[in-house]
């Protein structure tokens, strides 16, 4: 046995020697070709996988898929404890062992508006009730619990809280226990040479796609029970009209049934205790000027003021009290990330690399098969794994592998995993994205340019990252996005808010987001693989020791 030993060691000296640290890193650089990428992307994106919507039979396929191809290239399994039946034939026992599968399961509420919704005002000069109708004069996006409802209205402008910019609807109101009245957008959003738009307008479509999301956490977070949105530049009752044959018309569908209805299919992790989502109400533009007109308020004009002035205009609707009334369909829907690892010498401490693998699902015949968003990122996470198994390394940090679900519905997977780690979250050293790496924007006419977007407090992230892109001679045209605290509408914000530092890699926007044309035929294999090759590179030099923290360790 000893003699066995020494021969090991041996063996493994001349090992180490043979294949320096540097060709084991070229030998996982080699392993991430076109090829490979190309035909995990068309799988995952095929029709078979029927669009990967959270939760059913195509993401579940697709989620299969994953785990097999992280089993087969040797990566560990990081999900939930499975029990195993034990049976020995040598012996009459029988029992039960816990081992680690790749699947970390969750239960998700899906739900939607149920039939009752109502909606009255009680104006207290006239001394009459108003009865709303559903569809007519009011729609509404409920939360997962019905709601009932009465309650003053307090108008909050935009419903922005900006403290940052100096700028807050909420200063000087109160609006626990009440329903807001709110606009859309934010000063100056109607007037692109004003001095607000420029001051607060989002830097980009995702600030922008997540706008509402804030506005709406922000109010839930202050104590509002209901939200009503009104709308100046549109009547919302115009979508709500009957008899129209062909309503909906786009670059890819014409129809009376609304393509945009799987939107209505929300979903959210229960928690531990009843957290109810104040429901949104869209009034029509005849219900929107009897509420502002008994406070006297003319919109237009209130609307040019806020743009000029750039300061908050909140009251009390006092004459007016509202009553509403919804009620929800829901059901329980279980839903997977797939988990797997490779183990470093630091077994705590983890470098986290993940995309989502859910996408849109089907509707009205229609299959999004969501090629970009997100089997490219997807993808990448499956390349790496199989780029870093092939290397032979055994990192410094151990890297952590994640396709995560839900990413649709509100970065449902992503926020489970923080808050049900595979290792402690305070020990996750950095979180890398990849969501949409397979497209080029209209202004790409090189078919080179991708984003970074990093944690700014990190400058080390970017310098490594350039350094990359021109010592191994990748051929893209990166664009560093710094920010104090990267956020957005993708996996890598439940992170950021945890204060972990993030990498976020992106191709570029295109007009086929989130529609049936978004298919792998049109994805740029090229650059989707020199992308994985510049985060393989990157994410090499951490995970085998470069100090992540350096700057952040400077500054303390």
């Amino acid at each position: 046995m000893k003699k066995f030993s020494f021969i090991a060691l041996i063996s493994g000296l001349f090992i180490l020697q043979a294949f320096p640290q540097e060709d084991l890193r070229m030998k996982g650089f080699q392993s991430i070709t076109e090829e490979a990428v190309k035909q995990q992307l068309f799988f995952l994106a095929s029709d078979w996988m029927q669009g990967r919507a959270t939760g059913t039979e195509g993401e579940y396929m697709a989620g299969d898929y994953i785990a097999s191809m992280f089993g087969l290239y040797g990566i560990k399994p990081a999900g939930d404890y499975t029990e195993l039946l034990r049976n020995s034939r040598n012996s009459s026992s029988m029992g039960q062992q816990r081992e680690r599968g790749f699947f970390q399961k969750m239960n998700l509420i899906e739900y939607q508006p149920g039939a009752t919704q109502e909606l009255s005002f009680s104006d207290k000069k006239k001394g009459v009730l108003i009865p709303l109708t559903w569809k007519t004069d009011f729609d509404a996006e409920t939360g997962d619990l019905p709601a009932d409802i009465t309650a003053p209205i307090v108008f909050v402008g935009y419903g922005l809280a900006m403290d940052s910019l100096g700028y807050n609807d909420f200063s000087g109101v109160n609006v626990r226990g009440c329903i807001i009245l709110r606009m859309p957008g934010y000063p100056g959003s109607h007037d692109t040479s004003s001095a607000a738009w420029k001051k607060f307008h989002p830097r980009d479509r995702y600030g922008e796609y997540m706008l509402n999301r804030a506005k709406n956490a922000t109010a839930k977070k202050l104590g509002a029970r209901g939200i009503m949105e009104i709308s100046f530049t549109n009547d919302f009752s115009d979508n709500w009209a009957a008899n129209v044959p062909f309503r909906f018309q786009n670059r890819f569908y014409e129809g009376k049934d609304d393509p945009n209805e799987f939107y209505r299919h929300r979903m959210k992790i229960p928690g531990d205790t009843l957290d109810p989502d104040p429901p949104v109400i869209m009034l029509s533009r005849r219900a929107m000027n009897y509420v502002l007109s008994s406070a006297g308020i003319d919109p237009l004009v209130l609307r040019n003021q806020l743009t000029a002035t750039m300061k908050p205009a909140s009251r009390e609707l006092t004459s007016l009290t509202a009553h509403l009334k919804t009620s929800v369909n829901s059901h329980i829907v279980k839903a997977r990330n797939v988990i797997g690892w490779m183990e470093g010498e630091d077994t705590t401490r983890t470098i986290v690399i993940g995309a989502h693998y859910d996408h849109l699902g089907t509707w009205n015949g229609y299959i999004f098969n969501g090629a970009d968003d997100n089997a490219s990122g997807t993808v990448a996470v499956m390349t790496l794994a199989r780029a870093f198994a092939a290397s032979g390394i055994r990192p410094k940090y151990s890297i952590v592998f994640a396709a995560w679900t839900g990413e649709e519905k509100g970065l449902l997977g992503s926020y489970y995993y923080v808050s049900h780690p595979f290792r402690p979250i305070d020990k996750t050293l950095l979180y890398v994205n990849f969501d949409m790496i397979s497209r080029n924007s209209p202004d790409d006419s090189l078919r080179n340019q991708c984003t970074m977007s990093y944690t700014k407090a990190y400058k080390t992230l970017e310098n490594t990252a350039s350094e990359k892109v021109t010592d191994v001679q990748i051929g893209l045209n990166v664009a560093f996005r710094p920010s104090e605290k990267p956020r957005g509408g993708s996996d890598h914000t439940p992170f950021a808010e945890k204060n972990i530092p993030i990498i976020y890699f992106m191709a570029g926007w295109h007009d086929e987001y989130h529609t049936p044309y978004d298919h792998a035929e049109k994805a740029d294999i090229r650059k989707t693989t020199e992308i994985i090759r510049l985060a393989y590179l990157t994410i090499w030099d951490f995970a085998t020791g470069k100090d992540i923290r350096q700057e952040e360790n400077r500054k303390n």
